[in-house]
């Protein structure tokens, strides 16, 4: 066996064609990675942890299937040129965001302000507040309010204000009047000595002096620091107010950073209504980080707050929600462009992962396994399970050295529930420890893959890929079944009260995913059960309260095919014959407006052209 470093080299052999090279290279951990083809190298089998400040992307995936795995040449070099392809596709925003270190800091006492600012005034920009005592170069605050914005805080306070310094003349008449001396030369009035006996105000011949004088200030600035001894509940805790003893937090926050935009989320199919504030919340409620958010826009992700965990993409039933690192048309059209092999074993795992993967089974190779990295393997979902399933995949394997949990259990556990109702069979989608791989890809020779191979048409979206996956295998196992979750679950049947139902089609409007739809030349309102992620915006937003939802479904054939939920009877115009609504819509509106006296609806029964025309003849 050879102690060279086994790889494969995707070699650029002219303008328009590559060659897929078997080589062994001499390499050291930690040094350049420098094959003798270097300048012509598109990508190589490889980690990029051990080898950094390569020429060319390194490849995980490429380096577990020509060591580990037990593929032809040709087979390699159709995932070398996927695997590139993946790469080049790969595309987020990525900025700068330079440390900003302006502060506000509020202390009960002028000695702890004074010893702050002597302490950080160097490397901070303070703005100090007092919420006792008076200091000649620090205001006293009373009615501080904070607001939360975007990127930090918006502070109102009132500050007293004796003296008007637009106003003085600096005549010294009040100085000397005041029988306290509390008015310094700088013009500082002490409130701790001052008895409000008002000789000053008298002795003002410009009206300057107002002992219970007032300011209103607003300040906006991007961090709060609040010092020890404030009392607790002063202001609302939030991600921008820091205390003294998290001082530490404050200071790694406040640091410079790079900001990739890697998860995102496309509001053209996301179920979530910001114009009603309802509707999916799954992304929401799954962030533990606090970096999605919802509002009238809908669905933000803050990158700076962004972990990339995974969680809301693995979650979204829409795939609004997506990591760019391999979004979901990715995953398809890697695998549609590899062909993966019927029966085969698929094994995903992030880079670390994989890397230990291949230290444990030095000189081993398995066959019809085939291996893939995949940057943050929560981000995968029931989508990729069920697609995997459907391309002839037997097992699905995926690495978390943390094992099973969170999000990603919740998935592996609907995919395997819907297989397990239709096909004798369980755990087709498992959690392993890298450890534990290696005696589970022994694999059980009775085990065969559900579909073989299915053809499915171009990339939509991830709930039209889910749809088709589902679809095939239904189709495949030739059984019925009777779905009742015990948890939330993305499907849904819709059903809809036809009596009360007049065809206003509101229920149409934030239906993105499309699962509602109106066919405009029958005037029908149509369902598509397996598009339908239970959002539930349509039930809520129908005025006559016509539509239920169930999370109960039946997976069979008509589960795929659109439902007529409703048929309206066409409204024609009066006089032409063309119809401009339905007769239900018609008769509902002139029900409303026949309790309107001044309303003339003599010229509703026609079309908006017939309508002019008989208004100008009337006339």
């Amino acid at each position: 066996m050879s102690n060279f470093f086994p790889t494969c080299l995707l070699i650029q052999d002219n303008a328009t064609e590559s060659e897929l090279v078997m080589t062994e290279v001499n390499l050291h951990p930690g040094q350049s990675y420098s094959p003798d083809q270097e300048k012509n190298v598109l990508l190589a089998g490889g980690f990029a942890t051990l080898f950094p400040e390569t020429g060319f992307p390194l490849s995980p995936t490429l380096q577990l299937n020509s060591d580990r795995g037990a593929f032809s040449k040709d087979m390699l070099a159709r995932i070398a040129e996927a695997e590139l392809e993946r790469i080049n596709r790969v595309s987020y925003r990525s900025y700068h965001i330079e440390a900003d270190n302006r502060v506000c800091v509020i202390g009960d006492s002028q000695e702890k302000l004074n010893s702050f600012i002597d302490i950080y005034g160097g490397i901070l920009e303070i703005e100090p507040l007092l919420l006792k005592g008076h200091d000649p170069e620090i205001p006293t605050v009373t009615e501080l309010n904070l607001n939360v914005l975007g990127s930090g805080l918006r502070l109102e306070y009132l500050v007293r204000l004796p003296i008007r310094t637009d106003l003085c003349t600096y005549c010294g008449a009040c100085g000397p009047a005041c029988p306290e001396k509390c008015i310094s030369p700088g013009l500082f009035l002490d409130f701790g000595v001052c008895t409000f006996c008002q000789e000053c105000e008298t002795v003002c011949e410009v009206g300057a002096i107002d002992v219970n004088g007032v300011e209103s200030r607003v300040m906006e600035l991007p961090a709060l620091i609040i010092l020890d001894g404030v009392e607790d509940g002063l202001v609302e805790d939030s991600d921008f107010v820091y205390y003294e003893k998290d001082l530490k937090n404050y200071f790694t926050a406040l640091s410079a950073c790079r900001i990739d935009e890697v998860v995102t989320c496309d509001r053209s199919i996301c179920q979530y209504s910001g114009r009603l504030g309802t509707g999916c919340n799954l992304c929401l409620s799954s962030c533990l980080f606090g970096a999605v958010s919802q509002g009238e826009e809908g669905v933000t992700v803050d990158g700076l707050k962004c972990e990339e965990c995974g969680a809301c993409v693995s979650v979204c039933p829409t795939g609004a929600m997506q990591n760019r690192r391999f979004d979901d048309e990715s995953f398809v059209e890697f695998f549609r462009d590899i062909d993966l092999s019927a029966d085969s074993f698929v094994v995903i795992g992030d880079e670390p992962s994989l890397h230990a993967l291949w230290w444990q089974t030095r000189g081993k190779r398995f066959e019809k396994v085939f291996f893939l990295e995949y940057t943050q393997v929560h981000c995968l979902s029931l989508f990729h399970f069920l697609f995997l399933l459907s391309r002839g995949a037997v097992k699905v394997i995926l690495l978390s050295e943390a094992g099973g949990g969170g999000e990603l259990s919740r998935q592996v556990s609907l995919a395997n529930s819907l297989v397990t109702s239709l096909y004798n069979t369980t755990e087709r989608i498992v959690i392993y420890k890298t450890e534990e791989v290696e005696q589970h890809l022994s694999r059980d020779q009775q085990t065969e893959a559900l579909v073989s191979n299915d053809e499915q048409g171009l990339f939509v979206n991830r709930r039209r890929e889910l749809s088709a996956s589902l679809q095939s295998l239904v189709a495949n196992s030739g059984k019925v079944a009777d779905v009742r979750p015990g948890d939330y679950i993305s499907f849904a049947t819709l059903t809809c009260n036809r009596d009360r139902c007049t065809h206003c089609m509101a229920c149409l409007n934030d239906c993105r995913i499309q699962a509602l739809f109106a066919d405009e030349e029958q005037l029908t309102l149509n369902h598509t059960g397996s598009m339908c992620v239970a959002c539930g915006i349509c039930v809520q937003v129908c005025p006559e309260d016509a539509l239920e939802l169930s999370p109960r479904f039946k997976l069979d054939s008509q589960f795929f095919k659109p439902a007529e939920m409703a048929i309206a009877e066409p409204m024609a115009c009066k006089s032409c014959g063309k119809v401009f609504g339905t007769r239900k819509s018609f008769e509902r509106v002139m029900a409303i407006l026949s309790q309107k006296e001044t309303v003339d609806t003599s010229h509703f029964e026609y079309c908006d052209t017939c309508r002019v025309v008989k208004l100008f003849e009337s006339e």
